[in-house]
């Protein structure tokens, strides 16, 4: 792409300058308290800074770890019960939460306060530990799971916002890899601890982090606390409105700040929809089952009758000040599409690795675990890219590009003749690309709005993402269900029909059953090439796309503010008590 003039950038600047002045006269009037508190508790942050920084690291490593064995417990607890099928129920519905949570704690951030919906949070996840914990049923282990995933969405959204609030630009991504660093080492950690505990001591493993999560949260929450504490007793927070005001008036104020029906719209609507993408696949009549068509077309009405509702919403979630900034929406589109492709060619690469490669259960854990610790450790290389550069949109595109190499090489040595190399090579370049991807979306989503939306845009772009992910887990489900049988017909007439759904039903059987060498064998690694082919072909149309979006992203150039759009914030890699200086121009445009 050629590089704008002289003159273009001149009137660019003009134009954010003009622009930064107008929104600067409406500022206080148009921020949220919480928002408003978060500022002001920045402002005032000394030794309170560092203890946050050690609270984020510390609930990052816990909740990596809770990430990696969640499974595990709720697994243990469905099986103990003599009930084992209601896992996959739990653990969709723990899914679906987590995508579609993040909303609501972000504008109870925004409404009260970052340290306020902190708290609730980490209550929440401990609270549906401690359920978990305690369950004698089946029923027990759900309805901890729905409180857990509350609290786990919770945590994740409010690390993110925390960061962004008191991060600069420049440091953000770099700040954003960082935390997810602890899944390097839990990677390994976590498969040991599930193991020594076992079936029958699996109530220690939520017991265990009901104790560990509100130590780990209590750093963070007080600096937060004491921060905003600070802040009010030198008059920066103004007294929160709602104590002036009658309670059915606060209670009415509530309700149109945290935008409630816009909430119920978009939070139940994609409940919906995300609750048929994975679980059509576990019904007899699949996509055609009423109920499945029922929720799709009710879901898809709700999230119609948001987008209307917003519009006219007197404080939208979708605020009026970003709703058609290409930025955050390209940003989510590229993580859209970006997930979509990874949970294609991820999700069945398990089982890929066992039947055609060969390995064992350990090798095959490992050989689809690596493109996750590839992701995690060149995320933070394009993190620490992205502060040297001081811009992300370059990295971006690399990424993008990177993974859509990793793929097509997949699909190269997707056959039972690839060496161990050409199996997990591929892999690590899928695993740098998303890394890359990963880090600089989500700074450019945050960078291109003002501080009072980054929140809600955060939410907005972790969700979406997120539906991406279901819809490549779909994808997956809808292709092994009605194409995979037809291939092990085609490629196994020597087994009866009973033998080939015995295999589809359970893969393993291919594995103990019918040993490398074996015509059986060489059907079904033939019935699995070609299963993997259709999801790699559509894995890689989906890489496409990024490319061409992270083309046309605004290239904004990082600085010490909180965002790239205002001077919020500024000279934030000070701690308190000194100057701002002038920051540099906020976009340059590439």
């Amino acid at each position: 792409m050629s590089q704008p003039s002289d003159v273009e950038n001149v009137e660019r600047e003009r134009w954010d300058a003009s622009q930064d002045s107008h929104h600067n006269k409406h500022d206080l009037a148009d921020k949220q308290i919480g928002v408003v508190a978060a500022e002001a508790g920045r402002s005032v942050a000394d030794w309170t800074l560092w203890v946050g920084i050690l609270g984020i690291a510390l609930v990052a490593y816990l909740y990596g770890l809770d990430n990696n064995t969640m499974y595990a417990w709720q697994t243990y607890a469905t099986t103990s019960f003599n009930d084992y099928k209601a896992y996959t129920a739990v653990s969709v519905v723990q899914a679906v939460l987590i995508a579609v949570g993040k909303f609501p704690i972000a504008k109870l951030a925004d409404v009260f306060g970052r340290a306020q919906a902190y708290a609730l949070s980490v209550f929440f996840w401990v609270l549906g530990f401690v359920i978990i914990a305690v369950a004698q049923q089946t029923r027990d282990v759900a309805g901890g799971t729905v409180i857990y995933a509350l609290g786990n969405t919770g945590v994740q959204i409010m690390q993110q916002i925390v960061i962004a609030d008191y991060i600069s630009t420049k440091w953000r991504g770099a700040a954003i890899g960082l935390v997810s660093l602890p899944y390097v080492v839990n990677f390994y950690v976590a498969s040991q601890i599930a193991s020594k505990i076992g079936t029958v001591n699996w109530r220690w493993g939520p017991g265990f982090f009901s104790i560990c999560a509100p130590v780990a949260a209590f750093s963070i929450i007080l600096a937060l606390a004491v921060n905003q504490r600070r802040a009010k007793a030198k008059g920066l927070i103004p007294d929160h409105p709602y104590k002036s005001m009658p309670f059915l008036t606060a209670v009415y104020s509530f309700l149109i700040d945290i935008d409630a029906p816009g909430l119920f719209l978009i939070c139940v609507g994609f409940l919906l929809l995300l609750l048929p993408l994975n679980l059509a696949k576990l019904q007899p009549d699949g996509w055609s089952t009423g109920w499945i068509i029922a929720m799709l077309v009710i879901g898809g009405l709700m999230l119609i009758g948001f987008c209307v509702w917003e519009i006219f919403a007197p404080k939208p979630i979708l605020n009026r000040r970003w709703r058609l900034n290409r930025d955050v929406h390209f940003a989510t589109a590229i993580g859209f599409f970006d997930f979509f492709s990874f949970y294609a060619s991820w999700v069945p690469a398990y089982y890929w690795s066992l039947i055609v490669m060969g390995y064992d259960s350990t090798g095959a854990l490992y050989f689809s675990n690596c493109q996750s610790l590839a992701l995690t450790v060149f995320g933070i290389a394009a993190g620490f890219l992205s502060l040297g550069t001081k811009n992300y949109k370059w990295v971006l595109v690399s990424g993008a590009c990177i993974r859509l190499l990793g793929i097509g090489l997949m699909i190269k040595y997707r056959s039972a003749g690839s060496s161990n190399v050409q199996a997990v090579f591929p892999q690590v370049l899928q695993g740098m690309g998303g890394g890359f991807l990963g880090i600089t979306l989500q700074v450019a989503a945050q960078v291109s709005v003002r501080h009072q939306d980054v929140a809600t845009v955060t939410a907005y772009f972790l969700l979406l993402t997120e539906m991406g992910g279901a819809c490549g887990n779909a994808l997956v489900g809808a292709v092994q269900t009605n194409v995979l049988p037809g291939y092990y017909e085609k490629y196994l007439p020597m087994l009866s029909a009973t033998e080939r759904a015995a295999i589809f039903a359970n893969p393993f059987t291919a594995i103990t059953t019918y040993p490398i060498g074996t015509p059986e064998r060489a059907g079904i690694i033939s019935a699995y090439n070609d299963y993997m082919h259709i999801l790699l072909i559509v894995a890689i149309v989906l890489a496409v796309p990024p490319i061409i979006l992270g083309l046309v992203v605004n290239n904004r150039k990082l600085n010490d503010k909180q965002n790239c759009v205002s001077n919020e914030l500024a000279g934030m890699r000070r701690v308190s008590g000194e100057s701002e200086q002038p920051s540099e121009s906020s976009v340059d445009k590439n």
